[in-house]
């Protein structure tokens, strides 16, 4: 296996994840900018930081909104994605971004990669604000669609899910690769719960049930916005050949 890490080779040179690191400065900003606003803004709670939304709220999403206040919709969508409301938030998304959003900029650039974070964050947001104004409460009031109306929404995952679309529409097995997102996003609030040590009302962990969680439905309307893009707008990004050896 070749790869700065398998190898010995020094960060940045050929082969490894390392390599994509100096060449995805938005992702690695990104990831500054939310630790830089989470730190100063948290507080242990419970077993993790999280953040007094008496300071933040007038940043982040609320569903409601959409039909009650749109203007304000449109401002947070501009904030709320480098909010977080707990510890195990912003890790998780900044795991997301190390792993899916560095590559995918390395490969194919800052612009296509803040597009489609955009594009994921707007579908997301307006998806499942949509979907929930539809389900409740005149089709359900289970307590996840009532807790997922009543809270507030920030960070950037549902952007991390686009960007995953769009890598699997670039991988070998396009639907295995998506395959496997699905099944992770529609049962991680197990994990969650563990890492967290607490429930609520905005899990639902009957195993039938899906989702466990309203956020999937965020992130599973960014996913094939992501894919969708990379499939049939984004040609993929052409590598130069390297050049020939002297006297070749």
């Amino acid at each position: 296996m070749h790869g700065g890490l398998m190898t010995g080779q020094p960060p940045g040179t050929r082969g490894g994840w390392w390599r994509f690191v100096p060449r995805a400065p938005a992702s690695l900003l990104y990831i500054a900018i939310t630790w830089a606003l989470f730190v100063p803004l948290a507080n242990p709670i419970g077993g993790t930081y999280q953040v007094d939304l008496n300071r933040v709220g007038a940043y982040v999403y609320r569903i409601p909104d959409l039909s009650e206040d749109f203007p304000r919709v449109m401002r947070s969508l501009a904030t709320a994605p480098f909010l977080n409301h707990d510890s195990v938030q912003l890790v998780y998304i900044t795991i997301l971004v190390l792993l899916f959003g560095i590559v995918f900029e390395a490969r194919e650039g800052i612009r296509r990669t803040v597009t489609l974070f955009v594009f994921g964050l707007i579908a997301g947001a307006f998806g499942s604000g949509i979907l929930l104004h539809l389900l409740y409460p005149e089709v359900t009031s289970a307590p996840l669609y009532a807790y997922a109306w009543d809270r507030t929404w920030s960070g950037g995952s549902a952007g991390c899910f686009a960007i995953m679309g769009a890598l699997a529409a670039r991988s070998r097995k396009p639907w295995l690769f998506l395959a496997l997102v699905v099944l992770w996003d529609l049962n991680w609030p197990y994990l969650r719960i563990l890492v967290a040590g607490s429930g609520g009302p905005q899990f639902d962990l009957v195993w039938w049930h899906l989702p466990h969680s309203f956020t999937s439905a965020f992130h599973l309307l960014a996913l094939p916005v992501g894919f969708l893009a990379a499939r049939f707008w984004m040609r993929p990004v052409r590598r130069s050949s390297p050049p020939a050896p002297h006297g070749a």
